[in-house]
């Protein structure tokens, strides 16, 4: 058996979100999702003034990009809260100790692309990855949680990633995690949660979605594909692990992801009416 085949079973082995996931894809079995819910179009929310979104990562902000342009054509104050600035990601060149700064600077063109008013970073070293596992900040959710309160006030809408971290990111996990305690506690001013790529049948990249977390809402990219190419392309040392996401280039994975889908966590500020069932426009 190759060396690396068995240094990855034996880190699956001790990696405790590794049966997180399989116990999560054995209790999905016994469980029925209505996919044939018609998914909410944006037109029917009440008017959205302020969106916070909360991501592990620069690049991440990728994942919603589609909804990000729309919600700036309508007016909407966008902020972004980025947990890291993406020290342990791919290097592509740069020096470990300088990828911090060249990641920083990538999402800040990115997120002028998509017209994002306020980009925050909350100060977390992101940690290299030990053989084929990926790791999350050393932040316990409680903290995270605590710091990510107060950039949500004042706030109708807040995103963030899944209920299972698109692909089980560690990182992703505990930004949801923290969003969702920060969502929990009692505050009659809590804003609206959603989550991104939630449950798609048929998604070309079934390996990215939440398959946990039904879809409330749909985006219909066609209008923002050039921005949100522009957006990725701001990312340029992280290309290649987007191409590798699609089984192509980049550019492939703008054109797979063409619709996104978004899970409704929490109800909050927005009156936000009821999907319909399959049929009804």
């Amino acid at each position: 058996m190759p060396i690396k085949l068995v240094q990855k079973i034996c880190q699956r082995a001790t990696d405790p979100i590794f049966y997180r996931k399989l116990v999560r894809d054995f209790v999905r079995r016994f469980r029925s999702f209505n996919d044939q819910k018609q998914s909410l179009p944006l037109n029917r929310f009440p008017e959205i003034r302020r969106a916070v979104v909360v991501v592990a990562h620069p690049d991440d902000e990728v994942f919603c990009s589609g909804l990000l342009c729309e919600l700036k054509r309508r007016g909407c104050h966008l902020t972004v809260l980025c947990l890291t600035r993406g020290e342990g990601g791919p290097c592509e060149g740069h020096s470990r100790g300088a990828l911090g700064g060249v990641r920083t600077a990538e999402m800040e063109k990115s997120c002028a692309v998509l017209g994002v008013d306020e980009l925050v970073f909350l100060g977390h070293i992101d940690p290299v990855a030990k053989g084929f596992k990926v790791l999350a900040p050393e932040v316990p959710v409680e903290d995270l949680a605590g710091q990510i309160r107060g950039h949500l006030e004042g706030a109708d809408i807040v995103l963030s990633h899944g209920s299972s971290g698109e692909y089980w990111h560690p990182a992703h996990l505990l930004v949801y995690g923290a969003v969702k305690q920060v969502i929990d506690s009692p505050d009659v001013s809590t804003p609206t949660w959603m989550t991104f790529s939630a449950r798609q049948i048929g998604h070309p990249l079934p390996d990215m979605v939440n398959w946990d977390d039904p879809a409330f809402l749909r985006i219909d990219n066609a209008p923002y594909q050039e921005e949100r190419l522009r957006a990725l392309e701001c990312h340029r040392s992280q290309l290649k692990l987007f191409g590798k996401f699609a089984g192509g280039d980049h550019r492939d994975f703008i054109r797979l992801t063409a619709r996104e889908t978004y899970a409704l966590q929490q109800w909050g500020k927005l009156e936000i009416p009821e999907a319909a069932d399959k049929g009804e426009g």
